[in-house]
């Protein structure tokens, strides 16, 4: 007597394939949902070096991460504002003065807020701020 061939799909078949989609499902969730520096390419601003010789940055852009200590200013909105910006790196702390234009729509800074800046050294040593993230 012959043998019939089995019809069908083996359970062990759907649990293979439900584990394969499971994996798939996940993958292009990370890669959908995964956030992309959009400074990418710009220097990072060395903290120690601005702090040596600001000046022979200028005209420069560089980017610098850090967090916004306070506002160091009384200036009308009208004229800017400036902010002190606590930079970390392996020696410790240090601290940037960071200008926001007047004409700049970006995001509102806040105070103990970490944010990712895109900025121009100007001749006062100053560091103008031409984009800006929430970190």
């Amino acid at each position: 007597m012959s043998r019939r061939a089995q019809s069908g799909v083996r359970p062990t078949h759907w649990l293979g394939l439900i584990a394969i989609l499971a994996v798939v499902g996940v993958v292009g969730f990370i890669l959908m949902n995964r956030t992309i520096d959009p400074m990418t390419g710009i220097t990072e601003l060395s903290a120690s070096e601005f702090m040596e010789n600001a000046t022979a940055l200028s005209g420069n852009e560089y980017k610098v991460e850090g967090i916004v200590d306070d506002r160091l200013d009384n200036w009308r909105s009208a004229d800017g504002r400036l902010f002190s910006l606590q930079v970390s790196d392996g020696s410790g702390n240090t601290y940037l003065p960071v200008w926001v234009p007047p004409d700049y729509k970006g995001a509102n800074i806040q105070r103990r807020q970490r944010y990712i800046f895109k900025v121009s050294v100007m001749e006062t040593g100053v560091l103008k701020v031409l984009e800006l993230i929430k970190a």
